[in-house]
């Protein structure tokens, strides 16, 4: 192999060349070769998450339904019969409920928005967070600035996370325009005009620090207004300037209009504006000082400019940093379920993380049917896209279902038809793919009673305390029955005693959760991976076939297993191969008896590097290394004639050979479009073993051309 060893364990050794140097390039010594660095897991990679609608989860205080204003449900919102408004949760009732929500295993919960909202509009209510008016306090409805920090300090004192839901595409539906035409007016037909009645490129000014001076009346394509009353009702002041919104007419959600146009009537704000860009930055970095927060899931991620997240991102990132929070943890809210979509975030848009739509369709998938173990496959292959040098598919949030499309259980039960013992079987195999596979797993308030309602959104959020909603009180739930008049609280379910259990297993085992997974071996409906850490390797099988299915299962760490997790039939282990029977629709999980000790040779052969025409046109920079142990491979890069390395990634498993991807890689990606075209760049990968030792590639040299 094009390598050289060396000894990571000491000062001394660091830099002692063990053989190979003569493979080097002629411009490569062990001097100006860069450091070995780790994978980067992300801040929310050692957590589960609990996703709470406040209103709908616990009512601490009564007095405060209807937010301490009469005049009935059109004007207050409160109407606890009508799945679209208010139901009275609050602040006070989620704090008395945090012990519940730790009790799961759960070590952060995230809120959907507290801000004020536009209480009444479009003939429902804003119970649910995201028609905002004013963003720098919080709701009456919800309660008081002081419950909210008690909440929060309350959570900190029980070792848990607060994530807040934010919303910076948009605030609620206040402005409108006299002609009453909402279709959208797309730029080429309308451009946008300066004070004076100008036409300008808005394209030339994105990005940019100076923009065109805009008039209500000259600036639009039909000029914005707004009533008396609402005239100044939002907060930051800057957020009543008509001209900070794009006022083009309602998103097609398609082309242009889906970054320009208004999500669903909802005020677009004009996130190209440097007032814009500036007064979000100063807002949300308020928040994380004012209220102690740790986290922030941001709404509609897809629906605003790069350039804004660029600018706005990094500063967050930086005032959380300066305010005690490294690990703030953000990720955002991006609707698509392609990986190569969803990653460009990561590396283009600053974003930290987003939520993992292709888990939540094709975990959901694998668990409620049989024969989708191959795209099950595919789905982990391309985790290496997530992969940057502070982040990797292990710190983004998983999920099974959520608020907008629909609760876990309405797609099992409507999958098996029906069928009650089926649909809870499958419910827990969800579970089980959920808590045991890479990413910081998600689960939606309710699900863990069962909850499965008859659709998405409205049909998607019941009360957890008793509620006055007859069709909810009459809704089939999963290993129960009807919860009827009373607290969802205090029912017990099959459901949540397993995810109870899930959860003191993780806890007992960490490396269920933030270890390496290396995807090991598949069946017809079975797929078995590693999750390995700090020497301890673990094997979990999930099997979605509704008969038995036997597997083998290669591994690392030659020694007895034991079931730790489930059940198996006919285990036997050989050497470094486990066979065994998994149960239909049921998940197995082992535990090695001895610590794994690596005995392979270690090099590390770096690939040709060469675009990758699946991704965005991304170069793809791959390795692989001898045997089958756990090896970290870091892959740096600089451009010729330079001294200085840039950190790309690292990546911690190989990937799992299919009819698309090669088996045994070792990768990560990166966009040639860093540099300017003509630039020669040189990539070194570096392999480090379970002790320490590290092995060095040969430089390899590209010329990017585009």
């Amino acid at each position: 192999m094009a390598t050289f060893v060396r000894k990571a364990i000491t000062a001394t050794t660091a830099t002692t060349l063990v053989s190979g140097l003569f493979f080097l390039t002629p411009a490569s010594t062990a001097e100006n070769l860069p450091t070995f660095k780790p994978i980067a897991r992300g801040a929310l990679a050692q957590d589960s998450i609990y996703f709470v609608m406040t209103d709908r989860f616990a009512n601490g205080n009564p007095n405060n339904d209807d937010a301490f204003v009469k005049g009935g449900s059109l004007v207050n919102g409160l109407d606890k019969t009508d799945i679209g408004y208010w139901h009275g949760g609050d602040f006070v009732g989620l704090t008395e409920k945090l012990t519940y929500i730790k009790g799961m295993g759960f070590t952060s919960i995230w809120i959907t928005p507290p801000v004020v909202q536009n209480w009444v509009q479009q003939g429902s209510a804003a119970y649910h967070g995201y028609w905002g008016t004013d963003f720098t306090t919080v709701d009456p409805h919800l309660g008081t600035e002081t419950e909210f920090k008690a909440m929060i300090a309350k959570a900190h004192a029980l070792g848990m996370k607060v994530i807040v839901d934010i919303v910076v595409n948009h605030t609620a539906d206040i402005i409108f325009n006299s002609y009453g035409m909402y279709n959208y007016a797309s730029l080429d037909m309308v451009p946008y005009k300066d004070y004076r009645g100008k036409e300008f490129d808005l394209l030339k000014y994105v990005g940019q620090k100076s923009f065109p001076k805009l008039d209500t009346k000259k600036s639009f394509p039909r000029p914005p207004v707004v009533g008396k009353a609402n005239a100044k009702i939002k907060k930051p002041a800057f957020l009543n300037d008509l001209t900070n919104y794009h006022n083009r007419g309602d998103s097609t959600f398609s082309g242009e209009s889906s970054t320009y146009g208004d999500f669903f009537g909802l005020d677009d704000l004009f996130t190209e504006k440097p007032a814009v860009i500036e007064g979000m930055i100063k807002l949300w970095s308020s928040w994380i000082t004012k209220f102690d927060i740790d986290g922030y899931r941001i709404d509609t991620a897809k629906h605003v400019n790069p350039e804004f997240w660029n600018a706005f991102l990094p500063k967050i990132m930086s005032a959380a940093k300066a305010a005690g929070k490294p690990d703030f943890g953000v990720f955002g809210e991006v609707y698509d379920a392609n990986p190569y979509y969803l990653s460009t975030f990561v590396h283009d848009q600053s974003f930290p993380s987003v939520l993992d739509f292709a888990f939540q369709r094709h975990g959901l998938g694998f668990a409620k049917t049989d024969g989708q173990v191959p795209r099950l496959i595919d789905m982990f292959n391309q985790d290496d896209l997530y992969t940057t040098a502070t982040q990797s598919a292990y710190g983004i949030p998983t999920f099974m279902g959520n608020h907008d499309m629909g609760r876990v259980g309405y797609f099992i039960e409507s999958a098996t038809y029906g069928d009650e013992d089926l649909t809870l079987r499958r419910s827990k195999l969800a579970n089980e793919v959920l808590f045991f596979s890479r990413g910081a797993p998600v689960l939606y308030y309710g699900d863990e009673k069962g909850m499965v309602g008859s659709g998405g959104d409205k049909s998607a959020r019941q009360d957890m305390f008793p509620t006055q909603v007859v069709e909810w009180q009459n809704e089939y739930r999963i290993g129960s029955s009807p919860i009827g008049t009373k607290s969802a609280f205090d029912v017990s379910n099959p459901l949540q005693e397993q995810i109870a259990s899930i959860g003191r297993l993780i806890k007992a085992n960490p490396a269920l959760r933030s270890g390496t997974q290396q995807l090991r071996s598949t069946s017809r409906s079975a797929v078995a991976m590693s999750r390995y850490l700090d020497g301890q390797e673990y094997v979990v099988v999930f099997n979605s076939g509704e008969s038995d299915e036997s597997i083998k299962v290669p591994v690392s760490t030659d020694s007895a297993w034991e079931v730790i997790y489930g059940s198996a039939s006919a285990l036997n282990v050989v050497g470094k191969t486990i066979s065994l029977t998994a149960p239909a629709i049921s998940t197995v999980v082992l535990k090695s008896s001895r610590k794994f000790t690596p005995t392979s040779k270690l090099s590390v052969n770096l690939a040709k590097v060469d675009y990758d025409f699946a991704t965005p046109n991304w170069l793809s920079l791959r390795a692989t290394v001898p045997g089958d142990e756990f090896i970290q491979v870091n892959f740096q890069i600089r451009k010729q004639g330079t001294t200085k390395w840039s950190n790309v990634g690292t990546a911690d498993r190989r990937t799992f050979e299919t009819s698309e991807v090669p088996g045994g890689l070792y990768r990560v990606f990166t966009q040639p479009r860093k540099f300017k075209s003509g630039t020669t760049i040189e990539v070194v990968a570096i392999a480090k073993n379970a002790v320490g030792e590290i092995a060095y590639s040969k430089v390899r040299t590209f010329k990017i051309t585009y």
